[in-house]
C-alpha cells in the first residue's frame, strides 16, 4: 500500500440531516464540526466530538491523541489548540467505527495488528456513506510496549475483551488507565466467556497499584470498579453461574432530549445509535427482551444478536452491574473486528 499523509478533510455533507444534541440540549447536522474539550488531569484532556470519547495526552516531548472519534471536522488541528507539544499520532484502542474514522488525519496511527484489517468498517450506520481514507501510516503495537511521551509513559496492555486487538494505555505517572470500551464504569459487558472475562479482570486487577482511573470511551469512572467487577465475577464462578437474570433491565445509554426536529430524527452525541438493534431482535422473535428497555434499542442487547446469545445473564451486586456468558468464544465475524 502507498501510504499517504493528511488527504483532504472528509465530506459530511452527506449526513447533513443526521441531527445531533450534545449535553446543552444544542442541536448540529452532522456535517458541521463540534469540538468541546474538559481537562480532567495535568496534561491531560477528554474531548467531545461525536463518537466514543477522545483524549489528548501530553508529555514534555510532545502530546498523543488517544482514538479519534466520528465526528465532522479536524480533530488533530482542534487538540494542537490545546497544547504547544506537537501532535502528530494518535493510539487506538480498537477498530469500532465510533473510535476511527479520523485516524487519517495523524501522521502515524498506533494500533493492534489484530485491528489493521477493519480499521475501517461503518458496521451497518449511516457513516458508510462517507469516503473515508484508510492509507494512512500504520505502526503496529504489542503487548508491553511503552510509548515514551517525554516525561510521561503509556504502557500497553493487549487484553482483549470488548474486541479482538483491544489495547489499553496505562500512565502511572497520573495514575489513569485509558481502556477504550474494555472497561466501563455503569457495566462489564463480557463479550467472551465468563470464565475468560475473570482472567482479563485478574489481569487488571493486577495492575490496580498503578491506577486509580478510568477513561473509557463512554466517560471517566473510578477504578473501584475493576475491584467490583473482580468480586461479583469470582463470586459468579464460584457455582453461581445461573443466578443472573436472563431477562434483565440492561444499561441504557442517555438519549437526546429531543427526539425530532424538523421531521428529522435528533441523536445524542457520543451515545452509540442502537435503532438498527431493535429491528434485528424483533425479526429473532425477542420481544420479551424488548419489554425490559421499553422497546428501545442498546448496547447490551447485542449480545442477544449471537448465535448463543440465549445463554448470557445479567447479575448485579457489589453496586456493579455484570453482563456474561455462561459459555462464548470468539466468532468470526468478531475477529475482523465487527460487534455483531
Amino acid at each position: 500500500m502507498d501510504w499517504k499523509k493528511n488527504p483532504e478533510l472528509i465530506d459530511f455533507s452527506p449526513l447533513h440531516d443526521y441531527l445531533l444534541e450534545d449535553e446543552d440540549g444544542n442541536i448540529l447536522p452532522a456535517d458541521v464540526p463540534y469540538f468541546k474539550e474538559k481537562k480532567i488531569a495535568p496534561g491531560t484532556w477528554q474531548i467531545l466530538s461525536h463518537g466514543d470519547y477522545i483524549y489528548l495526552v501530553e508529555g514534555e516531548d510532545e502530546a498523543i491523541v488517544i482514538d479519534s472519534g466520528i465526528g465532522c471536522g479536524n480533530i488533530r488541528e482542534f487538540c494542537q489548540s490545546l497544547t504547544n507539544k506537537p501532535v502528530w499520532r494518535m493510539l487506538l484502542t480498537h477498530n469500532h467505527y465510533d473510535h476511527t474514522l479520523n485516524c487519517y488525519l495523524f501522521d502515524a496511527v498506533y494500533m493492534s495488528p489484530k485491528c489493521y484489517e477493519k480499521r475501517w468498517d461503518s458496521m451497518g450506520s449511516v457513516y458508510g456513506a462517507l469516503k473515508v481514507p484508510t492509507d494512512y501510516p500504520v505502526v503496529f503495537l504489542h503487548h508491553g510496549d511503552v510509548i515514551d511521551l517525554g516525561g510521561r509513559q503509556l504502557q500497553v496492555l493487549n487484553i482483549e475483551e470488548h474486541c479482538r486487538g483491544s489495547l489499553q494505555f496505562l500512565d502511572k505517572k497520573e495514575r489513569i488507565l485509558f481502556c477504550g470500551d474494555e472497561l466501563n464504569g455503569n457495566f462489564c459487558d463480557s463479550r467472551i466467556s465468563v470464565e475468560h472475562t475473570f482472567r482479563n479482570m485478574c489481569a487488571w486487577k493486577a495492575l490496580r497499584g498503578d491506577y486509580d482511573t478510568l477513561c473509557a470511551g463512554n466517560g471517566i469512572h473510578t477504578a473501584e470498579y475493576v475491584d467490583r467487577y473482580y468480586d461479583t465475577l469470582k463470586y459468579i464462578l464460584e457455582g453461581h453461574i445461573g443466578e443472573g437474570k436472563e431477562y434483565y433491565v440492561p444499561h441504557m445509554d442517555d438519549r437526546a432530549k429531543v427526539s425530532e426536529l424538523d421531521g428529522k430524527k435528533v441523536h445524542l452525541r457520543r451515545s452509540p445509535d442502537m435503532d438498527m438493534v431493535v429491528d434485528l431482535m424483533r425479526a429473532a422473535g425477542m420481544e420479551k427482551h424488548l419489554e425490559n428497555s421499553g422497546g428501545l434499542g442498546c448496547f447490551c442487547w447485542l449480545r442477544k444478536l449471537t448465535p448463543d446469545g440465549a445463554f448470557d445473564r445479567q447479575l448485579e451486586m457489589n453496586d456493579c452491574r455484570v453482563c456474561y456468558y455462561i459459555n462464548r468464544i470468539w466468532d468470526p465475524k468478531e475477529e475482523r473486528g465487527s460487534a455483531l
